[in-house]
């Protein structure tokens, strides 16, 4: 499958179950399509990507900090359908707030894997909330 079969394999899909994504769409060089969609109060930004042929996503702050994401293949989604599969269950959890998100003064948004190992990756000075899509 060629990027642009992916592409339009992918966005269609994700467009049909979450319809608030589509006037976000971004159509990019090489047949890649990008979704940035804001939080409900505007401090996060939760963007999908179909390059590279695969689906990454990820968050952008406000203000910029890091830049997190996640590609569907660390999920073990190894073929579309999978990846597709991947990106909506994870797209579900982040928008009905049934994934926590780390909100961190250093290191941005990103979302929790071990709620009890978050002390252990808190640098000098940092302040962490955990939050949901909601709050954001």
């Amino acid at each position: 499958m060629n990027q642009k079969e992916f592409t339009n394999y992918i966005i269609p899909k994700l467009i049909r179950r979450f319809p608030q994504f589509c006037e976000f769409c971004t159509q990019k060089p090489n047949d890649i399509v990008d979704i940035d969609y804001k939080s409900p109060n505007g401090e996060l930004t939760l963007w999908v990507t179909t390059q590279d042929k695969e689906i990454t996503i990820g968050f952008n702050s406000e203000p910029p900090l890091h830049d997190w994401h996640i590609h569907m293949s660390q999920l073990n989604a190894n073929t579309p359908r999978e990846e597709l599969e991947a990106a909506v269950k994870l797209l579900e959890n982040i928008l009905t707030d049934g994934e926590a998100i780390v909100a961190s003064n250093i290191m941005g948004h990103s979302l929790i894997y071990d709620i009890n190992d978050i002390e252990n990756y808190k640098e000098e000075g940092e302040i962490i909330r955990i939050v949901y899509w909601s709050d954001l």
